[in-house]
């Protein structure tokens, strides 16, 4: 009885105008928005690959951050930008060290952001990655495809028809929510299928070192569980639901909280409950301690030559001191700001994964490398590269300055090469590990809204 009514409910939706509607979206916008996004990541690839070329090309030498603009650290693109952009496009791609020899370590290294869209009208709306199809198109054909699953046929009157047979109910209601799903996610797999194509046309490599395909199945996994969501939530509000009508008005105000409401207003809460310092007050704290700190050097110092132990020896292990002292606060400073950032950030993913887009979005941005774990890795190699500019440069010019006096330039060792930025590259199985509970938590909503519908369509009242 069963496969009978499923393959009922499956030929009724494929040979309905709205699969042919959903089919040709699909096949259209998704291998689309895949080869746009593979297209602007070569361009990206490109601009990063020349702007380290020529930067490497003239600072070879300590000698040369210097004197010819300071140092540098590219941040690369991601090759995943396809799927999500995430924070992509606002996060900064360059980090710089202040362009003079005088500038005293600990240094503040300045984080500028020169990406811009080849399109600024583009940037009204946004990118057309997977998330926006997966998180706006397909959740919205899913509750069009389902608003009247259950309320549409009460109102034609098949339904009752169909109980007049004795059939079971819970057999229809499975029924009806695996033919549905099947076309739905069906018409999905098979625009996926033609993307990967894409990809490959594109130089992609999907398997082997550096492929990417772990990566597209937990893409594939997340968005068939949104998919799936939205659909047992259609069903849902179809079976509580008299009119079809009714259902896609209910639906359709559902959809705009849950996609476009509750993600903000989680972010609204977060702000409101864990406030964080905005980053030019971060700026003048950063200041003032570095005042400070020369403040309490110099009468160091002054005492030193007050009481004529006036030895350059004395002079280099007091600034020694209070450059060290400088650096712990800073480095305080930045710890602080980053645990109460997180802590803000953390506030509003949770609250935020009461919505289901909400738990497909955000992970989906930290498989494609564009998320918030990809940006504190990448603030941490900007640590590392600042602290080795510290090291290596600045810190060895001052030392030279304060042996060999003010009006004489840095020779150093011009062989020593200059530090290089290291870009690093979250995990797979970390980004496994911090997408698991928005899976489950997906599962969870499929298997809520699926047992509401079937609990709601038992006690439905087809008259």
């Amino acid at each position: 009885m069963f496969k009978t009514l499923l393959v009922k409910e499956f030929l009724e939706n494929f040979a309905s105008r709205r699969f042919l509607m959903v089919l040709l979206l699909c096949l259209i916008l998704i291998p689309l928005g895949v080869y746009i996004g593979a297209h602007d990541y070569e361009v990206r690839l490109h601009a990063y690959q020349e702007s380290l070329r020529l930067y490497q090309q003239d600072h070879k030498t300590v000698q040369d951050i210097l004197y010819k603009g300071g140092g540098k650290g590219f941040r690369p693109p991601s090759p995943l930008g396809f799927l999500s952009q995430g924070l992509d496009i606002i996060v900064p791609n360059i980090a710089e060290s202040p362009a003079t020899a005088m500038q005293k370590p600990p240094i503040d290294i300045r984080l500028n952001n020169n990406q811009s869209f080849e399109n600024l009208y583009a940037s009204f709306y946004g990118p057309l990655d997977l998330v926006f199809i997966v998180s706006v198109i397909m959740t919205f054909l899913a509750i069009v495809f389902t608003f009247g699953a259950i309320s549409g046929e009460k109102e034609q009157g098949t339904l009752r028809q169909i109980l007049g047979n004795s059939v079971p109910r819970p057999t229809i209601i499975l029924a009806k929510t695996a033919a549905q799903f099947l076309i739905l996610v069906g018409a999905f797999l098979a625009a996926m299928i033609l993307s990967l194509l894409v990809l490959i046309a594109s130089g992609f490599s999907l398997a082997g070192p550096g492929g990417i395909l772990a990566e597209i199945a937990l893409a594939l996994i997340l968005s068939i569980l949104v998919i799936g969501a939205f659909l047992n939530l259609g069903i849902l509000v179809s079976a509580l639901t008299r009119q079809a009508v009714s259902s896609f008005i209910i639906l359709l105000l559902c959809w705009v909280f849950l996609f476009g409401v509750f993600p903000r207003l989680s972010v609204v809460i977060s702000q409101l409950i864990s406030p964080v310092k905005s980053q030019q007050l971060v700026l003048q704290e950063r200041n003032r301690v570095r005042l400070e700190n020369e403040k309490a050097r110099s009468a160091e110092i002054a005492k030193i030559v007050e009481f004529g132990d006036n030895t350059q020896e004395k002079q280099d292990a007091v600034s020694a001191e209070y450059r060290a002292k400088l650096t712990e606060a800073f480095q305080k400073l930045d710890r602080e700001q980053g645990n109460r950032q997180n802590a803000q950030m953390l506030l509003a993913v949770n609250i935020s994964r009461l919505s289901p887009v909400s738990c497909f979005v955000r992970p989906m941005a930290e498989v494609a490398r564009t998320g918030w774990m990809q940006f504190e890795l990448y603030r941490q190699d900007v640590n590392r590269f600042g602290a080795a500019l510290d090291d290596q440069v600045y810190g060895r010019y001052q030392e030279f300055r304060q042996k060999g006096g003010a009006n004489v330039d840095f020779k150093g060792d011009r062989s020593a090469p200059a530090p290089v930025f290291q870009a690093s590259r979250i995990r797979t199985d970390d980004v496994v590990k911090n997408s698991l509970l928005d899976v489950l938590l997906l599962v969870a909503f499929n298997i809520l809204f699926f047992t509401g519908s079937f609990v709601a369509f038992l006690k439905y009242d087809v008259r």
